[in-house]
């Protein structure tokens, strides 16, 4: 069981790379973001917190949290892997 959680989550983190080399989406502060932070790196809570942003929603996922508030390149100087449009969260849910 902890092989087959080790390989989704490392494709989920496969998955984000050619979101995170992209430029970031340069929307205003108030539109919402996933903000995606590596296994090893901050709690992506306090990585919103330091760039000046908020959450968004009663919860957050390991890696990543719904925010806004704050400009892609303050979230990325705090620690962000990715900083994608909320839009991206649907390419993770399927229902």
């Amino acid at each position: 069981m902890t092989w087959v959680l080790m390989m989704v989550g490392l494709t989920t983190l496969a998955a984000t790379i050619p979101f995170a080399m992209a430029p970031g989406h340069a929307g205003a502060p108030d539109e919402p973001v996933l903000v995606v932070t590596l296994p090893w790196g901050a709690d992506p809570i306090e990585v919103v917190a330091r760039a000046g942003g908020q959450p968004i929603g009663p919860v957050s996922a390991p890696l990543a949290v719904l925010a806004s508030g704050a400009t892609v390149a303050a979230f990325k100087a705090e620690g962000a892997f990715a900083v994608l449009p909320a839009t991206a969260l649907s390419l993770f849910c399927k229902g």
